[in-house]
């Protein structure tokens, strides 16, 4: 069990000692020599927890998924628009905490998600579709679409807002309504 926990902690270090990096001398120009370096260990080491530099990226889209649990429950006792909304609200809002990588996350996660690297985007479906199926067996939702299919909508609509706000010259629309419009056009055809 400390074995375990010693492990995790490492990780989260390289991780953020890796950010930290990253913000300071962008990302190309860091090099997993550098990241082993400041963190005080070997390469090696550097290998046993990501696989590529890349996969410090993806780190933070595997954190966002347990952020996601404790959001789940943290909203369960609203109706499930207000739900949803507010569950895709802040996982939005930490891309603004990050937002000098959030391209690079972004891209990342999407990249790795087509080459079949990386379950997070899955795990971020099957939660929202939970939450969904969970609405409609308890009749606060009424609607003949598939859980499944109204998830990866949804989904869809966020990573949509993500690219789109992230391409914008000019922040003029915080993300957040920006998603907040796309949704409602999408909400109004599902219930």
């Amino acid at each position: 069990m400390l074995r375990e926990e010693r492990k995790k902690e490492l990780k989260n270090q390289i991780f953020l000692k890796s950010i930290e990096l990253f913000k300071e001398y962008g990302y190309e120009n860091v090099t997993v020599e550098k990241i082993a370096s400041s963190c005080g260990i070997a390469k090696g080491t550097f290998f046993n927890y990501f696989p590529k530099k890349e996969h410090v990226l993806l780190y933070l889209g595997n954190s966002q998924n347990d952020f996601l649990q404790d959001i789940v429950q943290k909203y369960q006792h609203l109706k499930i628009k207000q739900q949803l909304l507010n569950i895709f609200k802040e996982l939005l809002s930490v891309y603004l905490k990050n937002s000098d990588l959030f391209k690079l996350t972004i891209s990342e996660t999407i990249r790795s998600a087509l080459k079949d690297e990386s379950t997070n985007i899955n795990a971020f479906k099957e939660t929202i579709t939970e939450v969904i199926e969970k609405a409609k067996q308890n009749n606060i939702l009424n609607t003949h679409f598939a859980s499944g299919t109204i998830s990866s909508v949804l989904v869809g609509i966020y990573f949509n807002t993500l690219i789109n706000w992230s391409l914008s010259q000019e922040k003029n629309e915080s993300i957040i309504t920006l998603f907040e419009k796309q949704f409602e056009v999408v909400w109004e055809g599902i219930e």
